[in-house]
């Protein structure tokens, strides 16, 4: 919660254009913020920790001053908050079948103590990919039911909000903010999901070289470890490239 509260005030001290001189403020404090933070909100990239992406449209439909452009902001968010959950819970599923195959592999259905990371990272896998295929149901079926509500809108803000009472509000603009808990809720579908694929690509690594013990550099089965790390590692790498092309800065402009 603290790494979310850090970059919440990272984006307060960062806004997008000075009122008075048109220039862009807060570049010095950008710049002087630490770079393992930075580099911890563009890893996140609204997969694990929630980025702009995630956040800011929840603080726009709780702060429309005009109601029907709230409604309309709260149904533009349901909209797409249900099709992101029905694309998780397909994945979810289908890297749960995946994973549930494993277990017929060569060398590990005989449960040898060699196998045994391997079958720890798969198992692990599963039980993620089953509480992310959990998780987007729950939500899912929430906001369905909350939908059904006469006051739907109403009741949808209220959840991603806090009590009146209890009203946070930024310190630097007054305007209302979520739930920091419930945009990490909101979240753990894709959480669970980015963890178990993770999970199952580590068990492969293991696997892979699991059976190279033992083995001298020109067996088969320490070159299929090889090119299976090679490419492995290509993959990777473009994927975080692919990241890096993506990633807009939350104080970024047209």
């Amino acid at each position: 919660m603290r790494y979310h509260a850090d970059i919440e005030t990272v984006n307060e001290s960062t806004p997008m254009v000075d009122a008075e001189n048109g220039n862009a403020r807060g570049s010095s404090s950008r710049t002087s913020s630490p770079r393992i933070l930075r580099f911890l909100h563009f890893l996140g990239g609204g997969i694990y920790a929630p980025d702009g992406s995630t956040y800011n449209p929840i603080e726009e439909l709780l702060n429309a001053e005009d109601p029907e452009e709230r409604d309309r902001l709260t149904e533009r968010w349901k909209t797409n908050r249900l099709d992101e959950l029905s694309f998780v819970g397909v994945v979810a599923a289908l890297l749960a079948g995946v994973l549930t195959s494993t277990g017929s592999w060569p060398n590990i259905s005989s449960g040898s103590q060699d196998a045994w990371p391997v079958r720890t990272c798969w198992f692990c896998g599963i039980i993620l990919s089953l509480f992310s295929i959990l998780t987007a149901a729950d939500q899912t079926i929430r906001l369905h039911r909350l939908s059904s509500h006469r006051d739907a809108y109403k009741k949808i803000r209220i959840l991603l909000s806090t009590s009146k009472s209890k009203r946070r509000r930024s310190k630097k603009t007054g305007r209302q903010q979520p739930k920091t808990l419930l945009v990490y809720t909101w979240q753990l579908p894709v959480i669970f999901l980015t963890t178990a694929t993770l999970a199952m690509i580590l068990g492969m690594l293991f696997h892979v070289w699991n059976a190279t013990k033992n083995v001298g550099w020109s067996d088969p089965s320490t070159k299929v470890a090889l090119i299976f790390t090679l490419v492995a590692v290509i993959c990777i790498t473009m994927f975080f490239g692919g990241q890096i092309m993506l990633y807009v800065p939350d104080n970024e402009t047209e």
